[in-house]
This record gives structure tokens, sequence and C-alpha cells, in this order.
């Protein structure tokens, strides 16, 4: 079973954060996805802003399902910080290209306005019998 975590020490992960361009003072958040060996499947790093998240980084391992595990879980979080509005900085086509897919973006953009919206089109799909 996947299991999504946020991962506290970002130590493993200083390489990949050095080459990244994030603003001086933002404090970084990373949730990682495990497989049932607890092995890391996947993370994606972010930062709340105020009015926004910030989404800087995403390694899915080239996965559909951790691709949408990772975003959904952290556009869930921002949720619970009040914030209804993800950016995402991620600077591979691919995962961006992923991302849209997934219906997080839309016409080559790279922000969601409306995260709520995002989140309930997930429950009415949960809902659909065709997907049970």
């Amino acid at each position: 079973m996947l299991k999504i975590l946020e991962q506290k020490n970002l130590s493993a992960y200083q390489k990949i954060i050095s080459r990244l361009t994030i603003p001086e003072f933002t404090q970084l958040h990373l949730t990682e996805a495990l497989d049932d060996d607890d092995i890391v499947k996947g993370w994606i790093l972010y930062a709340y802003q105020p009015e926004q998240i910030l989404i800087f980084a995403l390694d899915d391992g080239n996965d559909w399902n951790y691709c949408d595990g990772l975003v959904r879980s952290v556009l869930f979080k921002a949720q619970l910080h009040g914030l209804e509005k993800a950016v995402f900085q991620i600077s591979q086509p691919e995962i961006m290209a992923r991302i849209a897919k997934l219906g997080f973006v839309k016409n080559n953009q790279n922000s969601l306005e409306n995260i709520s919206e995002v989140m309930e089109s997930c429950k009415k799909c949960k809902e659909n019998p065709t997907n049970t």
C-alpha cells in the first residue's frame, strides 16, 4: 500500500534543493511516497505562502499514481492551511505534462486557482460506480 508521509529531515535532498530557484528564507516541506517496504518511490518539495502553496519539485518515478497521490496530498495540506491557490514552479516539462493531464493545471498554465474544485472533482470520481 502506498504511504505518503512528510519528511522533516531534508538533508538527503540538499543537492536537489541547491539546484532549484527558491526564494531566500523559504521554509521548505517535503513529502515522500513510500512502498510497503518503506522504500521512497517519489517525493514533492513545496512551501506555504500567505496566499498560495508553491510546489518547487516533484519526482514521481514516472508513475502516474505517485504523481497524483503526491500532488493531491500537498493540495489537501494547502486546504488545511486555508489556501486555495497552488503554483507549480516545476522545470521538467514531462512532469508538468503529467500534472496537466491529471487535471491540476489547464491551458499550459502553471497555477491552480481553486484547489477545492479539484478536490471536489476527485470525490465525484470516487462516487462514479464505474470507478469502483
